[in-house]
């Protein structure tokens, strides 16, 4: 493929890398609460390593908010805006996400296969997208995360989906440096009980020092309610995703 071709593909294929970090953790108190980093950084150009923007990663339709991390940012936000403005419920609405996420990224990893075939086993080891819907089901609080993978079955390319119900914590986006993090690097269990918007933040903050060229602050911080949401911190900078 001439290099004029492949500027032009990757024009038309706004595609970021996947290490990002939200956190979503439903406190005792009953009320939700998640922190998002806001860096969106670009997998398939190469030309600048440092180039990134500055997005919000937390959406709402109604009274429904998910939060999108993963490959293809943009079809994922798109994709699960088109579902729950089609479908009031929210299972009917993930079966449509899925469905048209399945659809797209099977054409986007034919592309990296034809085009960008050293950029495929990132996908096969690390996924492709991960999303968690959540809200609240008569004033309970109500969080299903979505995950996306690829495998290849003799050359074949299949996209696989999980749907989870999570019980009460989901970090997302992150390549399992909270998971594998020593005990003293997280934040302490008062910290969690006491202050839920402060311990949502430090599993970002924690994830930001470790991979900092691909998390960074500013972090938004929301507070989801039974009867509304409060953005304790929302970036000014921040962009919509194209």
């Amino acid at each position: 493929m001439n290099k004029l071709l492949t500027l032009v593909l990757m024009a038309c294929m706004p595609l970021t890398g996947f290490t990002t970090c939200i956190a979503i953790y439903v406190a005792t108190n009953g009320h939700i609460y998640v922190a998002a980093d806001t860096r969106r950084t670009f997998l398939l150009d190469d030309s600048d390593k440092n180039k990134f923007e500055t997005i919000c990663k937390i959406h709402n339709v109604g009274n429904t908010y998910f939060a999108v991390s993963g490959f293809d940012d943009a079809g994922l936000q798109n994709a699960a805006n088109t579902a729950l403005t089609e479908n009031i419920d929210i299972d009917k609405a993930l079966k449509a996400f899925c469905t048209i996420m399945t659809a797209r990224y099977q054409y986007r990893m034919q592309q990296i296969q034809q085009y960008f075939p050293e950029k495929l086993q990132k996908f096969l080891t690390d996924g492709l997208g991960d999303v968690c819907f959540f809200g609240f089901i008569n004033g309970q609080a109500k969080i299903q995360e979505v995950q996306f993978k690829v495998r290849l079955n003799k050359n074949h390319l299949e996209i696989n989906y999980q749907v989870q119900q999570v019980a009460y914590l989901a970090v997302i986006g992150i390549s399992k440096d909270i998971d594998n993090a020593n005990p003293d690097e997280l934040p302490d269990k008062q910290t969690m009980l006491g202050k839920p918007a402060v311990y949502v933040e430090k599993l970002v903050e924690l994830e930001a020092k470790k991979r900092p060229l691909a998390v960074s602050e500013p972090i938004d911080l929301l507070e989801l309610k039974p009867d509304g949401a409060t953005w304790i911190k929302k970036s000014k900078d921040a962009v919509a995703i194209e």
